[in-house]
């Protein structure tokens, strides 16, 4: 029996639902260059974690002797999602000129935007499961802040990625699996592309894409550019037009912060004038009717 025949045989032994083509295709695309023992650990872990490698879900990386099982944030999210006892993730990037405090010991995250927000200081992210208290994250943007063409277009998303990845694993304890964004040793060679940023068939722009815009400014500000533009919502944005948007909400705010800044001088409307007019001082002359009269 080869080894590919008794690999295929183990894992359709163990109902882990995989047909004899699927494993041949996983074995000669997907998981590329791995062991028999290596492509059933994938297998397994594709199908504990319930990720499709065909839709790309996971990946399986080998350096070398080094063979790596990654997923993406979105896999994390989607493991979590199917849990029951799930409740909701938040997550945020933290600004220059953000009011930002994490209480350890209450569980509790304080954030508010500021009116003008300079360079990314980190990102947060909060899980909740039920019956259990929150699962809350936060990492530094200096820590993994890589000189890759994604990071340097998508700093803000990115991060945000990172800080949501570690408080999901965290919660639902999610083993054997990293995703790209945690790991340090990806760089421009990596042979492994992070599909999750790839536009989608319908021409319209990412998840992450829609996430950036509302990085811009304030929430209203941009929900109102996008109006004006004629979006109901940000994800029927077409890729083709999505610089534009940006350049229009970047504009826009502009335009408000030099109003504000106008109002800022503008003199106190005057509330009376002190100097009399002449026609003020004119007294009165009584009418005399028999004047007129003579």
């Amino acid at each position: 029996m080869s080894n590919i025949t008794r690999i295929n045989k183990e894992i359709m032994d163990k109902n882990m639902g995989y047909s004899k083509e699927q494993i041949d295709l996983v074995k000669n695309t997907v998981a590329k260059g791995a062991t028999d023992d290596e492509l059933h650990m994938f297998l397994y872990l594709a199908k504990q974690y319930d990720l499709d490698p065909f839709k790309k879900e996971i990946w399986f990386v080998k350096y070398g002797k080094d063979a790596t099982i990654m997923t993406s944030r979105d896999g994390y999210l989607k493991y979590a999602q199917q849990n029951p006892d799930f409740i909701g993730l938040t997550s945020f990037v933290v600004r220059e000129g953000d009011i930002f405090e994490i209480d350890a010991s209450e569980y509790k995250i304080t954030h508010k935007f500021g009116a003008k927000r300079g360079r990314i200081m980190g990102a947060w992210a909060r899980c909740e499961r039920k019956g259990m208290r929150p699962f809350i994250c936060y990492v530094e943007y200096s820590e993994y802040k890589k000189g890759t063409q994604i990071w340097n277009t998508y700093p803000s998303a990115m991060i945000q990625k990172v800080a949501e990845s570690f408080v999901l694993k965290r919660a639902f304890g999610i083993n054997g699996l990293v995703t790209r964004e945690e790991l340090d040793t990806m760089d421009e060679d990596d042979p492994v592309t992070a599909d999750y940023e790839v536009v989608e068939e319908n021409n319209k722009i990412t998840v992450d894409q829609a996430k950036a815009l509302f990085e811009l400014g304030d929430q209203d500000t941009v929900i109102e550019c996008l109006k004006t533009l004629g979006y109901e919502g940000s994800t029927e944005i077409e890729v083709s037009e999505y610089d534009n948007v940006v350049k229009y909400i970047k504009e826009t705010i502009e335009m408000k912060d030099i109003q504000e800044e106008v109002e800022e001088t503008d003199p106190v409307e005057d509330e009376g004038l002190e100097t009399p007019l002449p026609w003020d001082e004119v007294e009165e002359v009584p009418f005399n009717t028999k004047e007129v009269e003579e």
